[in-house]
Order: structure tokens, then C-alpha cells, then sequence
């Protein structure tokens, strides 16, 4: 169980442990297939499943830019907040003090709780894995219950 905070209550904290693994693993996958990955949003809906959000692109453009693709998941996310209790944006991102590449994960809970964990990662070259960092936390500011 990750720490965040005494402001919330064990269910949101079990809530934001649950959606933080599952994005971990989301991205890992998506970095098994690929070099990165695009923006994705994940949830845990009111009935406690963990979901998918469907994003419409067609308004991007054929390669839309990947700040672009953020915006458009917090807005999605915020369409669909009232029958969520909490969201999870993954981001492929780049840490240029550190020259490494990242997975960032920024949660939210309805309850208040809001973070960006970062977990970077240098990919494997020529069929050998992905070697992956300690997970770091921050208190982020809210997107999606802003």
C-alpha cells in the first residue's frame, strides 16, 4: 500500500492503489508492444470496475501532438467524473535532467486526493527488457476534480 496521506480514508486510498498498479501494468504492455504509447485514461467506476475511457480523436487530426491527446483525456475524464470515484492518466514522458524516459501516472480520487508518480524506464535494446526505476510520488495538482 502506497502512502498518500492522512486527508483520505482507507476505501480511497485502496482505490488509488488499485488504478496505480493497474496503470503501471497498462503502461508496461503498452511498452512490450511498442517504443511508447499514447495518453490513455483509466477509472474505477461507482460500482468499483476498472475501466477504459474511450477518447474521441477525430477532431485531432491524423498525428496529433501528444499534449493534445492529454488535454483531450482530462477532458474526457471530466465528462465522466460523476460516476467515478477514481482517475488515472498515463503518459509516456521524458525526464531531461535525468535522460531517461518515464512512465507518468496522474491519479485523482474524488475524495480529494491528487498525484503524479513517476516511474522511469530505459527500453531494451536488440530482444533484451526493459529495465525499470523506483516509483516516485508528488502531490500534483487536480485536473479532472479541479
Amino acid at each position: 500500500m502506497h502512502s498518500w496521506g492522512d486527508a483520505i480514508g482507507e476505501a480511497a486510498q485502496a482505490d488509488l492503489d488499485r488504478l496505480l498498479d493497474t496503470a503501471i501494468r497498462f503502461a508496461q504492455a503498452r511498452l512490450n508492444e511498442a517504443l511508447l504509447f499514447e495518453p490513455a485514461a483509466l477509472l474505477i467506476s461507482e460500482d468499483g470496475r476498472v475501466l477504459e475511457v474511450d477518447q474521441d480523436r477525430s477532431a485531432l487530426g491524423k498525428h496529433p501532438e501528444a499534449q493534445d491527446l492529454v488535454r483531450t483525456a482530462v477532458l474526457h475524464l471530466r465528462q465522466v467524473r460523476d460516476q467515478s470515484r477514481c482517475t488515472a492518466l498515463v503518459i509516456n514522458t521524458r525526464l531531461p535532467r535525468e535522460r531517461t524516459d518515464a512512465v507518468e501516472v496522474r491519479l485523482e480520487h474524488r475524495d480529494g486526493a491528487s498525484a503524479a508518480v513517476l516511474m522511469p524506464y530505459k527500453k531494451a535494446t536488440f530482444g533484451g527488457h526493459t529495465e525499470y526505476g523506483d516509483l516516485r510520488a508528488f502531490v500534483a495538482r487536480p485536473l479532472v476534480w479541479a
